[in-house]
């Protein structure tokens, strides 16, 4: 994280993991509306508001003097105990009604069933997770809504692929680290670490490369992909992002039609280098947002054909880098003595090497082209200078031979350059008798036209 943001930011969000956080709930408009379901709440004492502008269905729960998690509109199905940031994944996914949408890993049920309300109870709606224990409550929370388009699955993610039917759109929330939600599982820093991010990266890699193959391209009303988590770190986001662009036919679209805040995904980290439209992904911060760190990205499959091979990655990595460790200290470097050039010693040497390289024919990089073309600049900038300061000398030198009748010959840049001064008072005299002249010229004409 110190890596990730500056020192300021990283307190910050160190201080807003420590900090809890107002419950929230989202509330079923399958079964109740939003307002109606505020003044049930408060003639409870449960002291509840809405959440923001940005979404229609979520509230904060403030103060409680019963369990938000028994009361009769809970049992009743009227809302879902289900975090802010939440929402934003399937509000990015815009499902319509009438479409085949699958969640890859849907276990508890607070997206799916939001997809369901969504969706109107009308097409299908796949809901698969890993774990049998877990799809119990994924089933419990389906009925307790009252979805009643819902097909729960208990399979590997990596293995839907035979199994289900061209889909309109794919909601992954991939397993990772929760490095995001540190304010409600804290033991989530001590049990992951850097070794957690890369192996993550490989799942979602391939759960991604699954969901983006089960969509089709040609959907009338779909054929996208939503790709979210619960993590801040760039291994399990933005580097799962760019691997897909360059292994399958998709692009990132922009959802901020339906989301319109969040800070922009990171194009380039440190030596890794991402592609530009990363930038329409978007990231969520608690010490920015005040809720659970959360990162989400849209897709849009463009054909059904894969590449015959991913596109190659062209940043450098790590590779370049090269780390001066304890093991170089050896006594004949330490006792070294270190020659440092005199001034204006680099950019002579710099010329040779260009001027070298130029010869060679060696490619030569953009620091090389420049230092050759100012020299270039340099040396006909001085030639010219030299040359029309000669042809000056020798012009004025002859302007005055002419005008004393002495010399016949230009004479040296020495003499040159003192014999317009001998001249000077002549050619003044000479001037002012063409002009009396003209003068006396102009009024004879006058009085003959009078």
């Amino acid at each position: 994280f110190l890596r990730m943001f500056s020192a300021e930011q990283a307190v910050q969000f160190f201080e807003a993991n420590e900090k809890s956080r107002p419950l929230t709930i989202r509330t079923n408009s399958l079964k109740a509306r939003r307002a109606s379901l505020m003044q049930a709440l408060n003639a409870r004492k449960v002291q509840v508001d809405p959440v923001g502008p940005w979404t229609k269905v979520g509230l904060k729960v403030y103060d409680a003097q019963v369990p938000v998690g028994a009361t009769p509109e809970y049992l009743g199905g009227h809302y879902m105990i289900q975090s802010a940031s939440s929402f934003v994944p399937v509000m990015a996914l815009a499902p319509q009604q009438d479409e085949t949408i699958l969640d890859m890993a849907a276990a508890p049920g607070g997206k799916t069933t939001y997809i369901g309300q969504l969706m109107k109870n009308t097409g299908t709606l796949f809901a698969n997770d890993l774990r049998k224990e877990r799809c119990k409550a994924l089933v419990a929370n389906c009925h307790r809504l009252g979805l009643t388009n819902v097909v729960t699955t208990c399979m590997d993610g990596k293995k839907l692929m035979g199994v289900m039917p061209k889909l309109d759109r794919v909601l992954l929330d991939a397993p990772c680290s929760g490095s995001g939600i540190i304010a409600r599982d804290p033991s989530v820093k001590v049990k992951r670490g850097a070794k957690d991010f890369e192996e993550n990266s490989r799942l979602q890699k391939e759960l991604l490369a699954v969901a983006i193959d089960m969509v089709d391209a040609g959907s009338k009303t779909g054929g996208y992909i939503v790709y979210s988590t619960c993590s801040v770190s760039v291994e399990e986001n933005e580097a799962v992002i760019d691997h897909a662009l360059r292994t399958r036919p998709v692009e990132l679209v922009s959802f901020s039609s339906s989301v319109n805040f969040g800070v922009e995904g990171l194009t380039k980290y440190r030596e890794k280098r991402f592609h530009p439209s990363l930038a329409l992904t978007r990231r969520y911060y608690p010490h920015v947002h005040n809720m659970d760190g959360f990162f989400v990205a849209k897709l849009k499959k463009i054909s059904n054909k894969n590449p015959e091979r991913a596109r190659k990655d062209r940043s450098k990595m790590a590779d370049h880098i090269q780390v001066w460790g304890e093991e170089h200290w050896t006594p004949e470097m330490m006792e070294s003595v270190v020659d440092f050039p005199e001034p204006g010693a680099e950019e002579a040497a710099g010329m040779d090497a260009a001027g070298k390289a130029k010869a060679s024919g060696k490619p030569m990089n953009k620091r090389d082209r420049k230092k050759i073309k100012r020299q270039q600049i340099l040396t006909t900038r001085a030639a010219s200078t030299t040359t029309v300061g000669a042809a000056a000398i020798a012009a004025g030198a002859c302007a005055a031979a002419e005008a004393g009748g002495k010399r016949k010959e230009p004479p040296t840049a020495s003499e040159g350059a003192a014999a317009p001064k001998k001249g000077k008072g002549k050619k003044a005299k000479a001037g002012g008798e063409a002009l009396a002249e003209a003068k006396a010229t102009s009024s004879k004409k006058r009085r003959r036209a009078a």
